[in-house]
């Protein structure tokens, strides 16, 4: 009897959707090198727009881009391009990238 009440509750709450979840993992394995490099960013972006005191709207507004893209930023799921990483440097007065430079002369 309670074993029947727990599977007729298990089954309302089953979604019939499949999650996707192989496909989800298999793509954060294909792009793990530059998932982890938007990731470090976003914790870096995160934490400067809390000492900054600026909000997600704010630096969406600086970036001229809209609030979901920041949020995707934030999130470090977003592969970003040089030209975002960029304009996030400059509206945040930061470095995000720092490029050694090459002691070798060329010629």
């Amino acid at each position: 009897m309670v074993v029947e009440n727990l599977i007729d509750k298990l089954e309302t709450i089953v979604s019939e959707e499949k999650s996707g979840w192989p496909e989800k993992a298999k793509y954060r394995a294909d792009n793990r090198d530059w998932l982890k490099k938007s990731q470090a960013i976003a914790i870096k972006v995160n934490g400067l727009i809390r000492d900054k005191g600026i909000s997600q709207k704010e630096l969406a507004q600086l970036l001229k881009v809209s609030p979901q893209q920041v949020s995707k930023i934030l999130k470090g799921q977003e592969n970003l391009t040089l030209e975002t990483i960029s304009k996030l440097e400059n509206a945040l007065e930061t470095t995000l990238i720092a490029i050694a430079k090459n002691t070798h002369s060329v010629g």
